[in-house]
């Protein structure tokens, strides 16, 4: 997945890296409950992303303090990430990452972490319910004491209505995308056929084609998925706010915390 739109991705999501980590920290100053300084150097919290894609996240939150590790099974999307970071590894207090290629229903650390993400409907390509079920069951293993997990799920509307049966274009001096959505509502299955026109130097055009698929989890999925681990759900709320969800939505964040041992 994403090996052709990798190069393009950031410029077609556009996403506010900056308010993304302003509601992430707020979200972990409100709800963790680990004691005690970070795992990471000097003391500082170790955050791990799962699902980081080009990186901006990490980047981001490395330069608020954090020890960011990234997941992600695309070589492409790591390739970007890694760009980004030898582009930012020229200035003083540089933020480092470390980026891992792992699908992240089956990663592997070498040891335990302060703070988990999984962010831009990341877990709403776990389409099979028990990669999700394992990747929760991970999050409880590596996660620390009183530490939490903090992910966004696309909401009914925005994965049934929003994305639903329509076509995307996008047209760009570089690049054309076509973008054909279908939403099965009895499977709960979203699948975006992407056809990706890349611009070459001899004025041709290099066709690229990808299938990406969502499943639509709901509350019960998830209460059902963290009972076989050591998670609690801590919160429930609406696109990035502190109020509950809202029919209207297009996402809402769950944070759920690991339970202290006694």
């Amino acid at each position: 997945m994403y090996a052709s739109l990798a190069a393009v991705y950031d410029e077609i999501q556009k996403t506010d890296f900056s308010a993304w980590a302003d509601y992430i920290c707020l979200l972990e100053h409100q709800y963790s409950q680990r004691s005690g300084q970070g795992d990471g150097q000097g003391g500082r919290p170790i955050l791990l992303d799962l699902g980081c894609g080009t990186g901006g996240f990490c980047l981001e939150m490395a330069g608020r303090g954090y020890d960011p590790i990234g997941i992600d099974a695309s070589p492409a999307m790591l390739s970007v990430a890694r760009d980004k970071q030898k582009a930012h590894s020229g200035s003083i207090g540089a933020p480092a990452c470390l980026f891992l290629q792992q699908d992240i229903s089956r990663f592997e650390l070498y040891g335990t972490v302060d703070i988990i993400v999984c962010l831009m409907d990341t877990l709403n390509h776990l389409v099979r319910k028990d990669q999700a079920r394992r990747l929760l069951r991970l999050c409880s293993h590596y996660l620390n004491p009183g530490g939490i997990i903090i992910f966004d799920l696309a909401s009914w509307r925005h994965l049934s209505t929003t994305l639903g049966q329509n076509l995307f274009f996008y047209d760009q001096s570089g690049y054309t995308l076509f973008w054909q959505n279908h939403f099965s509502r009895a499977k709960k299955l979203s699948t975006a056929e992407i056809t990706l026109f890349v611009a070459e130097p001899n004025g041709r055009y290099r066709r690229n084609d990808e299938c990406i698929r969502e499943r639509y989890f709901d509350k019960s999925d998830i209460a059902e998925f963290i009972q076989e681990t050591k998670l609690d759900l801590a919160a429930h709320h609406g696109d990035k706010t502190l109020a509950r969800p809202r029919a209207a939505d297009e996402r809402s964040f769950y944070v759920l915390r690991r339970f202290c041992s006694h």
